[in-house]
């Protein structure tokens, strides 16, 4: 058996080798987020609450858009503060080309993920003891995305990757299935 140097493992997320973007370039994703996130939050609203208000379809919604819209806040105070500061990108930090490859196979990782959900769409039932349990489309091929979209920044072991993308989506499905009560996508 042979053993991984803790050197030969690099980190290649989103935050390597860069810096911030320009200032104006914060400034408006700030905007184009809130804004997003005020729609997102007054469509939830806007929802039929049949039982009380903790179990509004609305509510995570709610919660995830109010989340985002304070981050465009402190995005934008962000880019203030380095705008008045006078900080500038220089034209050669602009494009990453290596990142900008990682981020079209994303999208192509994603796109191929929903369309996948939709296409595969199968669902088992079966039992472990007496508790009854829902397999769908949505967990084979949420493990096989979220493996490839794990592995575009982290050139960790594939095993690992794997196992990490498994507890995720059985914690995914276990939770919205079991606790919410809400069927998954890729299902019928």
């Amino acid at each position: 058996m042979t053993q991984v140097n803790a050197d030969d493992i690099k980190f290649e997320g989103e935050d390597a080798n860069s810096g911030h973007a320009p200032p104006r370039l914060d400034l408006i994703a700030a905007g184009f987020l809130f804004a997003l996130a005020v729609v997102v939050m007054v469509a939830s609203l806007r929802l039929p609450v049949p039982g009380t208000v903790l179990t509004a379809p609305g509510l995570l919604p709610f919660i995830a858009a109010g989340s985002l819209a304070a981050m465009a806040v402190l995005l934008g105070l962000s880019a203030l503060r380095r705008h008045r500061a006078g900080v500038t990108a220089q034209p050669e930090d602009i494009r990453d080309v290596p990142q900008d490859k990682r981020t079209v196979a994303l999208a192509g990782t994603v796109a191929l993920y929903i369309l996948a959900l939709q296409v595969l769409a199968f669902q088992v039932y079966f039992s472990i003891g007496s508790v009854p349990f829902v397999l769908s489309a949505f967990e084979p091929v949420t493990v096989l995305a979220l493996a490839a979209i794990i592995h575009t920044s982290w050139r960790g072991p594939l095993w690992i990757t794997v196992l990490t993308a498994m507890g995720w989506t059985l914690a995914l499905s276990l939770t919205f299935q079991k606790l919410f009560n809400i069927p998954l996508p890729g299902g019928f």
